[in-house]
């Protein structure tokens, strides 16, 4: 991709094996395709919002691993760095939807040894990061290995060393972190320009304090913008002087994995757009909320244009045009 980047991310790419009837996966007998991973969703999303971005990442040498090229790459999504591992394997995970919990989805990884958790410091370009305007990185990455810390930990310095912003979704995932305590290293990454988090990953960080406390913590470390998902109850915004909330859209719910991404997409073009913290609010719930409405976490990913559609069919004001 010629020109300058907008936003460039590295973590890992998966194919998500959803389920299509819900219930327990023992007793599931079909499964839809789709590809999914936390940095290359809000990519995805991002891109679909008119803003260009890169990958660097790494697929196994196999049929999964072309699926995941092929699709980013239909998506808009600059993958060049993306390496082709031919010794080990791309990623697998399962969801099992609307059990134990009606309306809520579970996720089982097969991703141990992957290709991508053999990404290391060597496969994050300088220049690369250095040719866009922000680097997004979350919580995963970090997780998966060793060597995947410090390929964060390059593209982060890079981007600091370099006057790049850096937006951060905490997203810590319980099930790849050893103990918490390990995964409370995230902080350093909390003066950001952008931090995004749930009520949980705050707890994480700042046990027993309420979240509007917690968000202040991160903004007291450098932090413009603490953006914390609240799922059901909408979100809230956090800076050094305001605190904006947004009520939620409610939709039928078909998977909710991948809601959070459709959320920091529509945020963070939203902010970088120019448009109020309170209005992208707006934006990153309407994204999310549509993002749910189907299996799969880029499929109903919008554009402005389904944004302004949907938010408009619920007779809330548009700052688009």
């Amino acid at each position: 991709m010629s020109g300058l980047l907008d936003f460039v991310s590295l973590g890992e790419v998966l194919v998500q094996l959803n389920a299509l009837s819900p219930g327990p996966l023992r007793y599931v007998k079909y499964f839809e395709v789709h590809v999914a991973g936390s940095e290359a969703n809000t990519l995805v999303g991002l891109s679909k919002l008119g803003y260009n971005c890169g990958f660097i990442s790494r697929v196994g040498d196999d049929e999964f691993g072309k699926l995941i090229l092929n699709t980013l790459r239909g998506e808009g999504v600059d993958v060049s760095r993306v390496k082709v591992d031919a010794e080990a394997p791309t990623g697998l995970y399962f969801i099992q939807r609307h059990f134990p919990v009606p309306g809520k989805s579970t996720v089982f990884y097969y991703r141990s040894g992957s290709a991508a958790s053999r990404m290391n410091a060597e496969d994050v370009s300088e220049e690369y990061v250095k040719g866009s305007k922000a680097l997004f990185i979350t919580g995963i990455t970090p997780a998966l290995s060793s060597s995947c810390s410090k390929a964060v930990e390059k593209a982060y310095q890079t981007a600091v060393e370099n006057n790049i912003d850096v937006i951060f979704d905490t997203n810590v995932r319980k099930k790849l972190w050893r103990s918490l305590e390990d995964a409370r290293m995230l902080a350093k990454y909390f003066n950001s320009k952008i931090v995004s988090t749930n009520v949980e990953d705050l707890e994480v960080f700042f046990p027993n304090l309420p979240v509007a406390d917690a968000a202040k913590k991160i903004i007291e470390r450098g932090c413009e913008v603490v953006v914390v998902k609240l799922g059901e109850e909408g979100s809230m915004a956090v800076t050094k002087d305001e605190i904006y909330k947004c009520e939620p859209y409610r939709v039928t719910v078909e998977d909710p994995i991948g809601a959070g991404d459709a959320f920091n997409a529509a945020f963070i073009a939203s902010y970088y757009k120019g448009i109020p913290i309170g209005k992208a609010l707006e934006y990153g719930n309407a994204a999310g909320a549509l993002a749910t409405t189907v299996r799969g976490d880029i499929e109903a990913q919008p554009t402005w244009k389904d944004l302004e559609t949907f938010m408009q069919s619920r007779g809330k004001e548009i700052l688009l045009r």
